[in-house]
């Protein structure tokens, strides 16, 4: 038997604009590496390991220099 959860939260005000702005960003990532992926199927290419969209889409994004 699986166990399931439902969790709910109430953020404060700084706390939902923070929320925003991360699921903002991990849209942006989402959408980019998926863009990537559909780019390489339509012109017969492999599809790009996990690491490979991290090292491309998300590992710029880290780089606070």
């Amino acid at each position: 038997m699986k166990a399931r959860f439902k969790y709910r939260i109430y953020p404060i005000s700084g706390q939902k604009h923070r929320l925003a702005r991360l699921f903002g960003c991990v849209r942006v990532v989402w959408n980019d590496s998926l863009a990537c992926c559909q780019e390489k199927y339509k012109s017969g290419q492999r599809k790009p390991t996990n690491s490979e969209l991290q090292k491309q889409f998300m590992m710029p994004l880290l780089d606070i220099s």
